[in-house]
């Protein structure tokens, strides 16, 4: 439930967008080698994730360095079709996807021209080339993007053709290379009458997902070899539908997926990739670590009685805090405390360091960062001092009166303070006492009010009142000249 609460729009995005790239590089590379590697990377991953979550501390290591030599080995034995799809792979293709072309092969053409070189007995092979990328599995070969024909496939194996035992290469209905050598097998316990051209056909499905189709020169036997299975085909029909299956994902009498069952696999495709980031994510969320920033004031602690802090370099600091997300989520401004303990420290210049002890947090938490790191503080010395009580008297005395004493008690105060504004200092005011509208008793008015610490850094020393009495005496205005009326 915590989790839950804790849920907000930018988890969203980042499942959904975590969810269109996975689902658009599983669509580039589906039914290719490359994607069996990456799900064999994905695998290695999750081993060192299980192993490091329950403390297998030898076998988490273990599957790190496998995973980091694993990547190694891929770029390297990799490289040229990662290049290619680096190049070929726009942004746009990537996240809207390459549209649904069925490959363009006659499969009845295909079937003509494999029996007939059959009957000849001439030796070929034809390399229908899928998702994999051929060309760095390929020697030699002559360009020649034609079209697909019988009359072209059987003029290329003919026996006094320069380039018949190489393999033709068939892409997207079109020879794209001839005369092209293909990689041998090292498989062991292969039949005897299998010789070069099946162990080339064996060897370059065993590294791609292409689809040959073989010929037997001694046998004049049609064959199938795929993921390293060689497979014979006695019929012509039978061809057309093992063909069917293989390049076009469907039997010869079904007609290929239309543009919207494509579509909709998708979508469904997309909607469990979806499903399973978003458990992904719930699982992994409440473990994963997270980052915020929060300003908390110092509260500078235990500032001896002898000294004063006359200044500091700064009131606050940023505070950047890491925890479980969960907890960082549910973290308030007022539970951060940042604090300096001055307690042995003298007066004068000082230059303090802050560090995760001066930061009082809830469990579970870690501090990441402190900004400013550095604070520096002026310390004064405190002395005392012996000050005047003055009354501030405000307003005009009642109608026909006039002051006539003033008398304070204490008429002295004793406060500590800093030298530097004790210095020019010798009295002490009380807060306004207004004399408009004051009621008289028998000629004098007795009030008692507070001393005004100004500067705030002044203190009253132990026993000193912070009220004082004021008693003032007033007198009828000109009393000789009333009389003589």
């Amino acid at each position: 439930m915590d989790i839950l609460f804790s849920f907000k729009w930018q988890d969203v995005v980042d499942i959904l967008v975590i969810s269109i790239l996975i689902h658009r590089l599983f669509i580039l590379f589906r039914g290719t080698t490359a994607l069996q590697i990456m799900l064999g990377l994905l695998v290695l991953w999750l081993c060192h994730t299980f192993a490091q979550a329950t403390g297998l501390v030898l076998t988490s290591w273990f599957f790190q360095g496998l995973g980091a030599v694993a990547v190694l080995v891929i770029v390297v034995v990799f490289r040229y079709e990662i290049r290619e799809v680096l190049v070929q792979t726009n942004p746009i293709r990537l996240f809207l996807g390459r549209p649904y072309e069925p490959r363009a092969v006659h499969l009845s053409e295909v079937e003509q021209a494999a029996f007939q070189l059959a009957k000849g007995r001439t030796g070929a092979l034809l390399v229908f080339q899928q998702q994999d990328r051929l060309r760095a599995h390929l020697r030699e070969g002559v360009p020649l993007e034609g079209k697909f024909s019988p009359e072209i496939i059987v003029s290329i194996f003919a026996k006094g053709s320069p380039i018949h035992d190489g393999a033709a290469i068939i892409q997207d209905g079109q020879i794209k290379l001839v005369g092209a050598y293909l990689p041998m097998t090292n498989k062991e316990g292969l039949p005897k009458h299998f010789g070069a051209r099946h162990r080339a056909a064996i060897g370059l499905s065993e590294m791609t997902d292409a689809v040959i189709l073989l010929v037997s020169e001694e046998r004049g036997e049609v064959s199938l070899v795929h993921k390293g299975e060689v497979e014979p085909v006695h019929e012509p029909p039978l061809l057309q539908a093992k063909l069917g299956r293989l390049l076009l994902g469907v039997d010869s009498e079904t007609k290929p997926r239309t543009r919207r069952r494509e579509l909709l696999s998708q979508v469904g495709g997309f909607l469990l990739t979806f499903l399973l980031v978003s458990v992904f994510w719930g699982i992994y969320s409440g473990k994963q670590l997270s980052l915020i920033n929060v300003t908390t004031a110092v509260d500078f602690r235990n500032i001896p009685e002898n000294l004063e802090l006359k200044r500091s370099s700064a009131e606050n600091v940023e505070v950047q805090i890491t925890g479980k997300r969960r907890l960082v989520s549910a973290l308030k401004p007022d539970q951060v405390h940042a604090f300096l303990d001055l307690r042995e420290i003298g007066d004068g210049y000082h230059r303090l360091e802050l560090n995760a002890d001066n930061i009082e947090l809830p469990l579970g938490m870690e501090v990441v960062r402190i900004t400013p790191s550095t604070i520096r503080l002026d310390m004064e010395q405190r002395v005392e001092k012996k000050l005047a009580v003055q009354p501030d008297i405000v307003g005009s005395p009642p109608a026909g009166y006039q002051i006539e004493k003033i008398k304070v008690s204490p008429d002295y105060v004793k406060v500590s303070g800093p030298v530097s504004e004790l210095r020019d200092i010798d009295s002490l005011l009380t807060e306004p006492i207004s004399l408009t509208e004051m009621d008289i008793l028998n000629g004098k008015k007795v009030v008692e009010v507070p001393l005004v610490l100004s500067p705030p850094s002044l203190r009253l020393l132990a026993g000193e009142n912070r009220d004082v009495r004021v008693g003032i005496q007033f007198a009828p205005k000109n009393p000789s000249k009333n009389s003589a009326n």
